[in-house]
């Protein structure tokens, strides 16, 4: 029975402008320009005869078949090259050494490894917590970096993983029958958890048009892993993503509260040396962390 396959180079465009939102890092990962990206999407768009994205002026965004489609291509060509990466291993074993965000660590990443070792059982990895910026990366000794900030990180390879929505997020038995809040402006300053300074919240209020009376009494505590576990253990509310609350949903340790969100001032990237992104262990790694991030952001 004869293969029914969609044209290749516009099947990869479509999954990096799928994956990364803008055709401008589409354009930027895949070296091409804007306009070849647009092109390539609109050819794999008549060949299938289906609209895949909605377009106006001011976004891109996938309808309900491309978001479907998007997944089930990204999981097709992750596998073509991970079996094509695990070739290039001689050994097929080695160590690898990650850093990653303590909140991301804790809160999802933890719990996405028992995938990895499934996939790659020979590859042994070495996680450790921490934050890196532009002060302490080049001290750090990794293979893989993992890092929440602007991608801006000199001559490395960067690969962005996904961006960031926040919203309130908090137990399900937080507010007892009743006293669940109709609207913002009905929030107490004492339920608000603080991961920062307050300036989380202070984005997302603005971004309602809300001033919270008393915003200063709720409780700081200076991680958003703390902020979230705090907030799943019932004691408020904090501020939230579709990545680190993941988990969490599923459990039905969080609910989120009101559906607007607002974008996170930074984003999620994977880094490494420029001259060893495509060894095979580095490339395996980041290519299923980025497939993981990319179905949890879809659930």
């Amino acid at each position: 029975m004869r293969r029914l396959l969609p044209p290749l180079n516009p099947l990869r465009t479509f999954e990096a402008l799928a994956r990364l939102g803008s055709i401008g890092a589409a354009a930027h990962e895949l070296s091409v320009t804007h306009g070849a990206v647009s092109h390539q999407v609109r050819t794999l768009e008549e060949s299938l005869g289906t609209h895949l994205f909605h377009r106006d002026k001011r976004s891109l965004r996938l309808t309900q078949a491309g978001q479907l489609y998007s997944q089930n291509v990204r999981q097709a060509l992750n596998l073509i090259a991970e079996s094509t990466l695990k070739l290039s291993i001689p050994s097929g074993e080695g160590r690898l050494y990650v850093t990653c965000p303590p909140t991301l660590a804790t809160c999802w990443l933890a719990k996405e490894l028992r995938d990895f070792r499934r996939q790659f059982p020979d590859i042994r990895l070495n996680i450790k917590p921490q934050n890196l910026d532009h002060q302490n990366i080049s001290g750090a000794s990794y293979d893989v970096a993992i890092i929440y900030g602007n991608g801006d990180w000199g001559d490395r390879s960067v690969r962005r993983l996904t961006a960031i929505e926040m919203y309130p997020v908090c137990n399900p038995r937080f507010f007892s029958d009743g006293e669940s809040p109709r609207q913002v402006s009905d929030f107490r300053g004492e339920w608000l958890l603080h991961e920062d300074d307050g300036g989380n919240w202070k984005r997302w209020l603005a971004s309602v048009g809300v001033r919270v009376e008393g915003f200063a009494d709720g409780t700081y505590l200076w991680g958003a892993h703390l902020a979230i576990e705090a907030a799943a253990s019932g004691l408020g509310i904090a501020v939230g993503d579709d990545i680190v609350c993941a988990n969490y949903f599923q459990q039905g340790r969080l609910v989120r509260l009101f559906d607007t969100s607002v974008p996170a001032p930074g984003a999620y990237y994977t880094v490494c040396e420029a001259n060893r992104v495509d060894e095979p262990m580095i490339a395996l790694f980041i290519n299923w962390l980025e497939g993981r991030m990319h179905d949890a952001w879809l659930r």
